[in-house]
């Protein structure tokens, strides 16, 4: 087998790494993904300050028909597509950095290649994800547990972080009214592993008053403009002015439309822009999916872009909402990837007396079974617990990839 190591410390961690394994899909066969870890910047005396920024590390495990050199020659293709700039110094931050660690087990001590990678034995990081995967380490490095990552993350499924800057949302309305308190929560969710730290300018609880989209925008205002340095902000909103001044003006990489009405010079402008597309159904008829994702698809906005939301809460009874979280997996057959945002909401009294604020253990459990249904998205308010769950049930799966000194003795 062969072993990659994945790390990234420069805009979008998560997804730079995702879209580095999507890219080795061509040449490489991946049977095996680590989980994530965060580890410290290592960095050189007098490095600038501003290199120590915190990596995120992966190792992958697969088979290849390319040679070890040839190998070599298209992961420093990725790593320049992707924007590393090889001119520069190797310690300095990168979108990505792709690493042989092991060909087959075969030694190679080239000026371009060496091989087991010579990191091995001084990187104890490396060495917790090599662990994970099975790789053969030394058994003092096989038997060295003491190391601990600053944090765990998965990257499946995909979390989407709500922070609501209204006064009235159903869940927690009014905590994060303020921009600066809005800020601090966008960036605790970001460090806590979301995917997408998506704004919720207007609350569609039942009952809503719907406030006009100069109201969004200035709720919107102060908070993107304290955080347009993350890579990885969305907007939930069905205002075409207000999906306009996110992406024009500030850096949106996502636009949640619970509505479907946005007009069609809005969704060009967002398959101009690269912008991924939420787009909610309202109700129990399926068929109407297949035609809004004509119009999308017409207007430029490319499949992969388009994200189909079931619309949990949104013209459905509560057991009708269950239904349709239970046949989340069939909206996966239309080709596009899948949202679910079930969290804390009122559907949950079908089995749960708790009050919204306080529905984050039943959230985990639809998470638990979106997940297991292949749902791409989970829409959640508690970030932080999902990354710990899903890191821990990530482990639970695997097939005895961590390897021990001390094999299981059988029971007489």
């Amino acid at each position: 087998m062969i072993f990659l190591s994945l790390g990234s410390n420069l805009g979008n961690r998560f997804e730079n790494i995702r879209k580095a394994i999507a890219g080795l899909s061509v040449f490489f066969d991946c049977k095996i993904t680590s989980h994530i870890i965060e580890t410290e910047a290592i960095l050189p005396e007098n490095a600038p300050p501003d290199w120590n920024i915190p990596y995120l590390n992966a190792v992958i495990v697969g088979d290849s028909h390319c040679s070890p050199f040839e190998l070599l020659s298209k992961l420093k293709n990725i790593e320049r597509k992707m924007g590393r700039n090889t001119d520069i110094s190797d310690w300095s931050p990168r979108a990505i950095d792709i690493d042989i660690i092991s060909y087959y087990n075969q030694p190679i001590n080239s000026d371009r290649l060496v091989l087991p990678h010579k990191e091995v034995g001084r990187r104890e990081f490396l060495q917790y994800l090599l662990r994970e995967v099975g790789y053969p380490l030394q058994n003092d490095m096989l038997n060295n547990t003491s190391y601990r990552p600053m944090n765990h993350f998965v990257l499946d499924p995909k979390i989407v972080g709500i922070v609501n800057v209204t006064p009235d949302s159903f869940s927690d309305g009014g905590q994060y009214i303020d921009a600066d308190k809005a800020e601090a929560q966008v960036r605790k969710i970001y460090a806590e592993g979301a995917h997408i730290v998506e704004l919720g300018p207007q609350t569609t609880k039942p009952g809503y008053v719907e406030v006009p989209p100069s109201e969004e925008i200035d709720r919107l205002s102060g908070v993107l403009e304290r955080c347009s340095d993350i890579d990885c902000i969305g907007v939930d909103t069905y205002f075409d002015d207000v999906v306009k001044f996110a992406i024009e003006k500030h850096n949106v990489k996502w636009i949640n439309d619970q509505n479907a009405a946005l007009n069609h010079d809005t969704i060009k402008l967002i398959a101009d822009k690269n912008v991924k597309l939420v787009t909610m159904l309202h109700g129990m008829d399926m068929s109407w999916i297949s035609g809004r994702i004509k119009v999308l698809t017409h207007f430029g906005v490319p499949l992969e872009n388009i994200i189909i939301d079931p619309g949990i809460g949104f013209g459905k009874t509560k057991y009708q909402n269950i239904e349709m979280i239970q046949n989340c997996k069939r909206m996966k057959e239309i080709g596009c990837e899948v949202l679910l945002g079930h969290s804390r909401k009122s559907f949950m009294e079908v089995f749960s007396n708790f009050p919204a604020s306080h529905r984050d253990i039943e959230t985990l459990a639809v998470s638990s079974f979106a997940d297991d249904a292949e749902v791409d998205y989970i829409r959640v308010h508690n970030v932080q617990d999902h990354m710990r769950f899903f890191v821990a049930k990530y482990f639970m799966n695997q097939d005895c990839l961590i390897k021990t000194t001390s094999p299981l003795k059988e029971v007489c």
